[in-house]
């Protein structure tokens, strides 16, 4: 039970503290003029509380869709056709944002036809378009994606650690058991990898981390840039790797550490986070592109 001198200091969240008065000695709480509506007409006010009640929340602007806009204008600006554009680097440093984050942007300009990646020599216009339709690309970026997976997965494992049941662990061991059968078949895992992962969220028994969890995987996986990193990995060469980790993973799982599963699912996504940043380099993209063009249709890469 809080005492009178701690309740006394909480204040209410619709409200604002504001500087002790001198007279009283007391904080003056004033309820903020966007929330009582104050200098509002009535039909105002109701028609502000319907609309935060009913409207659903705009789509979030995708980083990578930002940053592509900003260099296609930086293009139509100041760059003809043949042009290369700055490194990597300078371009984050320009814009303020991730490298990976440019990465993305160029990826999504390259693949709809106004950048071209040329190995071993950089990044280079080949049209002056004014609309780029880098807004047709489906999904969020990858590496934005994974962003939003290491904030949440590792702390996932950590509590199936703490909540994980035996018929959870035995779950885990056979989505573990087909990924091995289909890695030994040459073939990808994606599908045992997927319930791997959603089974660690069950096991939190929080319905919410279940959906989040769902929801970010099927979004990394419905990414056109993923798809088109994803093109060109070597994946045989990644696998032994995938394995170790989700072996790690489930270990520590059940042996009922946190933190030990924690750190074995940021090492998971780091894997995941180099790897895509190896596959994206100019080099490696390069190899694919001087023998087919992607193309946007209908939103999807073909």
């Amino acid at each position: 039970m809080l005492s009178n001198t701690r309740a006394a200091s909480i204040v209410p969240p619709t409200e604002y503290s504001q500087p002790r008065s001198r007279e009283t000695g007391q904080s003056k709480l004033v309820r903020p003029a966007w929330l009582s509506g104050r200098g509002l007409s009535n039909s105002n006010k109701e028609l502000m509380s319907t609309k935060m009640l009913h409207d659903p929340p705009s789509k979030p602007e995708r980083s990578f869709e930002i940053v592509a806009r900003r260099i296609a204008a930086m293009i139509q600006a100041s760059y003809r056709i043949g042009q290369r554009l700055p490194a990597e680097r300078d371009l984050a440093k320009t814009f303020g944002v991730s490298r990976p984050t440019v990465r993305e942007a160029i990826l999504s300009l390259a693949m709809a036809g106004m950048l071209k990646v040329r190995s071993n020599s950089g990044v280079y216009v080949i049209s002056r378009q004014e609309a780029p339709d880098v807004h047709k690309l489906e999904g969020f970026g990858p590496f934005e994606n994974l962003e939003a997976r290491q904030l949440i997965e590792p702390q996932i494992a950590a509590i199936a650690a703490q909540r994980g049941t035996e018929a959870i662990f035995a779950q885990l061991a056979e989505a573990l058991a087909m990924m091995r059968w289909e890695h030994a078949q040459g073939r990808e895992a994606d599908t045992s990898d997927h319930r791997f992962h959603m089974v660690l969220a069950e096991a939190t028994g929080n319905g919410a981390l279940v959906s989040i969890s769902d929801s970010l995987w099927r979004a990394q996986t419905e990414s056109g840039i993923w798809q088109e990193i994803h093109n060109h990995m070597q994946m045989e060469d990644y696998r032994p790797m995938w394995r170790r980790d989700h072996e790690a993973i489930f270990e520590a799982v059940q042996a009922r550490n946190p933190r030990k599963a924690s750190l074995a699912m940021t090492r998971h996504l780091n894997n995941i986070r180099d790897a895509l940043m190896e596959a994206s380099k100019a080099k490696s993209m390069a190899k694919s592109t001087a023998t087919t063009k992607p193309t946007i249709s209908r939103g999807k890469i073909r």
